[in-house]
């Protein structure tokens, strides 16, 4: 199926940016299971021929064919002490992140707020937005149970989110929030990286969305093959 799949592409039959087959579409044409099918689908977009983007379907990639990067976040802090601390956990509902987490605007959720140092100094303050139905609300008051909200969750509900599938934009913020550059300690006139992070169980369903205010001295990403 996937080799089938790959001739369709090659041979020009979709071209670059060409909406593709949708999963029921394929367990249709081939007349297969759809773990065959999603298999198929998630090699070819390893490969770098198809894209998936969320709630619209997936495409033929425009970049190149078979040519695979990955884009990282190179961490300017190796061998230094990391560690974490948790401002605040605190129940909440958001018309604005709601719509983030794709629930209702009635619906409440988890704020986590945390700031992580390296050898005493903030590195970044972060602010995650958890499903409710993910923080156990006895826990609540132990905010340094919420130091690793993945351990957390893992050890609570054994899900693995560290493996999930996630978006994550990044841009530049200036001047930083006084709130932001208070607990980063740096002069309000200094800019930052804002990362806007959705984590996603299977099916597409938001977990957790996430932003973070970045020390810009301490962002750098690098992009290279696989």
């Amino acid at each position: 199926m996937k080799q089938s799949l790959l001739y369709k592409i090659n041979s020009g039959q979709f071209l670059p940016g060409d909406k593709f087959y949708s999963e029921a579409e394929l367990k249709k044409e081939y007349n297969v299971s759809g773990i065959t099918v999603i298999k198929a689908i998630q090699e070819l977009k390893q490969e770098g021929y198809l894209v998936r983007y969320q709630g619209k379907g997936t495409y033929v990639s425009k970049g190149k064919k078979a040519k695979v990067v990955r884009f990282s976040d190179q961490e300017k802090y190796q061998g230094m002490q990391e560690s974490t601390r948790v401002l605040t956990v605190e129940r909440m509902t958001d018309p604005s992140i709601a719509k983030e987490l794709n629930i209702s605007e009635e619906e409440p959720f988890y704020l986590i707020k945390r700031v992580r140092m390296i050898d005493n100094i903030p590195l970044l303050v972060q602010y995650s937005y958890v499903l409710a139905e993910f923080i156990r609300e006895e826990d609540v008051e132990n905010l340094e149970a919420f130091s690793s909200i993945y351990e957390k969750i893992k050890e609570d509900f054994q899900i693995n989110l560290f493996q999930a599938d996630s978006t994550e934009v990044t841009e530049i913020c200036f001047p930083t929030p006084s709130g932001e550059s208070d607990l980063l300690e740096i002069k309000k006139d200094e800019p930052t990286a804002f990362i806007r992070r959705h984590t996603y169980l299977p099916g597409n369903r938001v977990v957790e969305y996430i932003e973070t205010y970045k020390r810009w001295e301490y962002f750098s990403n690098k992009i290279e093959p696989l």
